[in-house]
């Protein structure tokens, strides 16, 4: 089974959120430029990267005690949300390491070092739930996704990258 979702395919978080004319129009021409940086190797291979992780996460983690230890299956919804998650991940940035928990929830990784860490586990209600380690502090919490990554999350993702 394959899942059908393209990174070429803008995602509902890169939106204007308007619907006159002029709000279509820029969605469209804002679609146009993510699409061709996503052509280029620098904007494109992480992207696609994380997109053959999260294939790979599917047809790994797809049955019942997939990893011995009585583990449920990767959650359909869980992973249709990682997947509109994974696309409004801004470009350029290192591309996480990507995992299912056993609950069923898709985990995204950065990880610069023990102590410079942050994992998202996305569960099938599309809800990021996070944990990060940066130095000695720590954070973690829940957040909404509707459609762009939370503000917390995402300055976590910079602070474990500018590590």
């Amino acid at each position: 089974m394959t899942i059908d979702i393209a990174f070429t395919t803008a995602p509902a978080g890169i939106s204007t959120g308007g619907t006159s004319e002029s709000a279509r129009f820029v969605d469209q021409e804002a679609k146009k430029l993510r699409d061709q940086l996503l052509k280029s190797f620098s904007f494109g291979a992480i992207p696609n990267s994380v997109q053959n992780e999260l294939q790979e996460v599917m047809e790994q983690c797809s049955s019942a005690n997939w990893d011995g230890y009585m583990a449920e299956p990767v959650k359909w919804e869980a992973l249709l949300d990682a997947f509109r998650f994974a696309q409004v991940i801004p470009l350029g940035l290192s591309a996480p390491s990507i995992g299912a928990e056993p609950d069923g929830d898709v985990t995204f990784e950065w990880h610069a070092g023990p102590r410079r860490t942050l994992s998202v586990s996305v569960d099938d209600r599309g809800n990021p739930h996070y944990s990060a380690l940066l130095g000695p502090n720590r954070s973690y919490g829940t957040e909404a996704f509707v459609g762009f990554i939370p503000k917390r999350i995402l300055d976590l993702i910079y602070q474990v990258a500018a590590g």
